[in-house]
C-alpha cells in the first residue's frame, strides 16, 4: 500500500486503492493523474514524492469523483500547484456539491455525503489549459461519468481510470455506477483496440490484456440488462423494485450509500432499454411504472 511503482523510465503509479498516476516532466518535477480521495492520501503522496526529490507541477483529473479528486485541495493548497480537469467534470469538482446531487437525484441527505460523496470542493481549470508535456496524449472515457478522460503518457501508459472493473470488483459488486450505459458501451468497445499496450486502470492491476477487462466489463452489462428485462416482463414494475429484485439475486450488501448509487444506475439501465424501444413506462395512481414496450411482447 502506498508504494511508488515505476512503469516506464518516466511513468509510475501510486499502488492504493484508487491508482494516483505520476509522469516525471524532469528531475525535479512531476505531474499527478488524479490526486486520490482525501487530505491524508495527498499528505503522504507528496511525502513520497519530496523523498524522491520531486515536487508536483501541476494535476490533470480523469473525472470528478471523490476517489479520483478528493486530494486537490490539500496538494494545491501546499504546493501552489493547479488542478486541470474536463469541462463538466472541472464544475463538479469545483461545486461537488452538485456531484453529489446529480447521483442522489436531489439535494443529498448527510447519510450520503460520507467519504466517497464528501470531496472538499476546490478550485479547477479547464484541460485544454494544461501545460501537458510534449506528446502526451488526453482521450475520452465517457460512460462511468459524463466526461471522464483517460491519459496515455509519451512513453505510452494509458491511464484509463474507472473505464474497466475487475473481475473480483464485478462478482462482488455486480452493479458498479454507470452515468450513461450506451456511452460505457462504446467506451467499452474502443478499449479493445488498446490491448497490448500497457494500461492503467484505477481499481485493478495494470494489464498489457485491456480486451479481457472490456470483455468481462460488457458481459457484466448486458447481464444487468438482461435481468432487469425478465423481471419487468413478469408485470409492470417501479424503479425501486428493479433495483430490489436485482439487489436480493446479485446478494449485494444492504446498505444506504451503495443503494442509492445502485438505483442511480438503474435508471441509467432503465433510460438506455427506453431509448432502445424495449421498454415503456406509464403511471398509475401518481406511481411511475416500467413494462415492456408492446412491439416486444
Amino acid at each position: 500500500m502506498f508504494d511508488l511503482i515505476k512503469l516506464t523510465e518516466k511513468t509510475y503509479y501510486f499502488d492504493i486503492p484508487t491508482k494516483i498516476g505520476v509522469y516525471k516532466l524532469d528531475d525535479k518535477n512531476a505531474m499527478l493523474i488524479d490526486s486520490g480521495i482525501n487530505a491524508k492520501t495527498a499528505s503522504r503522496v507528496l511525502k513520497i514524492l519530496d523523498s524522491k526529490g520531486l515536487q508536483v507541477a501541476f494535476i490533470v483529473n480523469t473525472h470528478s469523483h471523490t476517489d479520483h479528486a478528493g486530494g486537490n485541495r490539500f496538494i494545491c493548497e501546499q504546493t501552489g500547484c493547479k488542478a486541470y480537469a474536463p469541462e463538466v467534470e472541472d464544475m463538479l469538482i469545483e461545486y461537488s456539491d452538485v456531484e453529489a446531487t446529480l447521483v442522489y437525484g436531489g439535494f443529498p441527505c448527510r447519510d450520503f455525503r460520507k467519504k466517497f460523496m464528501n470531496t472538499e470542493s476546490s478550485k479547477t481549470y479547464p484541460l485544454k489549459d494544461a501545460p501537458l508535456p510534449q506528446g502526451m496524449e488526453i482521450f475520452p472515457l465517457h460512460g462511468h461519468t459524463a466526461h471522464m478522460i483517460g491519459v496515455k503518457t509519451p512513453d505510452d501508459v494509458y491511464f484509463i481510470a474507472d473505464a474497466v472493473n475487475g473481475k473480483n470488483t464485478l462478482d462482488k459488486a455486480k452493479i458498479c455506477y454507470v452515468y450513461d450505459i450506451d456511452t460505457q458501451f462504446e467506451t467499452l468497445e474502443k478499449l479493445k483496440e488498446l490491448d497490448g499496450k500497457l494500461c492503467v486502470p484505477a481499481h485493478t492491476d495494470p494489464t498489457e490484456n485491456v480486451e479481457y477487462l472490456a470483455k468481462i466489463n460488457i458481459e457484466n452489462l448486458l447481464e444487468i440488462r438482461k435481468d432487469i428485462l425478465s423481471i419487468i416482463k413478469e408485470s409492470p414494475k417501479t424503479t425501486e423494485e428493479i433495483t430490489a429484485q436485482l439487489c436480493k439475486k446479485y446478494e449485494l450488501k444492504e446498505d444506504f450509500m451503495g443503494l442509492v448509487m445502485v438505483t442511480s444506475t438503474v435508471r441509467s439501465h432503465l433510460v438506455s432499454l427506453r431509448h432502445k424501444g424495449l421498454l415503456d413506462w406509464f403511471i398509475e395512481d401518481y406511481i411511475h411504472y416500467w413494462k415492456i414496450a408492446e412491439e416486444n411482447i
